[in-house]
């Protein structure tokens, strides 16, 4: 977990470098992959990370959304843990609403097929899903803000060894010719 997790910042901060992102952009793509990622929606959370980001950025408002963070926030439920977390859903869910049956979901394919019958499971898990999307909205925020201080402040301290190094070869460089200024003046 710890691995993927340093992958995912990797990722982001090459995002970054890359792209000139304005402030604000990586705490709302985390927090809009993370409502998308705790969504029941199989398989197409990706697709509806790029989509929503391509809609948004073209006819509301350019820069909002960064496609690759997005995709990075929408891997907080990942195939390692789809069954586990669509299992709480459907528990979560079934307390809302009467389930007639209990369900134990063996595979990802057995959850699909769930969802995909529209029935009273897929309900419970759509209902099951809310509380962690809206949970993901702050949570996803709060994340991204950390990381975009973490490189702003990462950027001004290399910006600041930068312009110390360049004090520092000035420095010399004058320090060098005063020397041979001084020394062609004894001859």
């Amino acid at each position: 977990m710890r691995q993927l997790f340093i992958r995912s910042i990797a990722k982001i901060l090459r995002q970054r470098r890359k792209m000139n992102l304005m402030d604000g952009v990586i705490p709302r793509s985390i927090c809009m992959g993370m409502v998308v990622g705790f969504s029941p929606t199989i398989g197409l959370q990706m697709v509806i990370c790029v989509v929503l980001s391509f809609l948004v950025n073209r006819f509301w408002r350019p820069h909002t959304f960064n496609v690759v963070i997005a995709l990075i926030g929408s891997l907080v439920v990942n195939p390692l843990t789809m069954v586990p977390t669509y299992t709480l859903y459907y528990v979560l869910g079934c307390e809302f609403i009467t389930c007639s049956a209990a369900m134990e979901f063996e595979s990802a394919g057995h959850i699909e097929t769930v969802l995909l019958n529209f029935g009273e499971g897929s309900l419970a898990i759509l209902i099951g899903s809310l509380p962690f999307m809206v949970v993901g909205f702050p949570v996803g925020y709060w994340l991204g803000w950390l990381i975009e201080r973490f490189l702003l402040r990462r950027a001004a301290r290399k910006r600041e060894r930068l312009v110390a190094m360049a004090k520092q070869r000035r420095e010399n460089q004058t320090h060098g010719e005063n020397q041979t200024h001084a020394a062609e003046v004894a001859r």
